[in-house]
């Protein structure tokens, strides 16, 4: 007989949240990044949610992607740096202490399939009201 156990990770912060649902995202080939994919998908409402960093320097960006998510009703989470949010999203390469190395700042990242359930999705729902359907509501 086979016996399955499974760990979950309590999520206790927005961060933890959001690396667990680009993770399971990526997994599936759910993520988009830039500018012209990001409101490419946007605009044809293939977006489930949307990341954008709050440093992004360029506030034209910014608009355009805030404008956008409104303006279709996609939930938008800001995330405080671009360069975590790259990270997060993979990309990056791992050093052999798992450190992560060579990061590519992403200013916006769109995700168009969430993958498998989380804590992580299931904290941003509640904690940002996102309208989102979850399996367990």
């Amino acid at each position: 007989s086979v016996v399955q156990v499974t760990f979950s990770i309590e999520v206790q912060t927005p961060q933890i949240a959001v690396q667990q649902v680009l993770k399971n995202a990526a997994k599936c080939r759910g993520i988009c990044r830039g500018l012209n994919e990001c409101t490419k998908l946007i605009e044809q409402r293939g977006v489930v949610l949307c990341f954008l960093a709050e440093n992004c320097n360029e506030k034209a960006y910014t608009t355009l992607i805030e404008a956008l998510c409104h303006e279709h009703g996609i939930p938008l989470v800001k995330v405080p740096d671009n360069k975590k949010l790259g990270e997060w999203s993979g990309l990056c390469k791992y050093d052999k202490e798992g450190k992560a190395r060579k990061v590519v700042s992403a200013s916006c990242i769109v995700v168009t399939d969430i993958g498998e359930e989380s804590y992580g999705l299931k904290y941003l729902v509640e904690k940002f009201r996102l309208p989102i359907q979850t399996r367990e509501a």
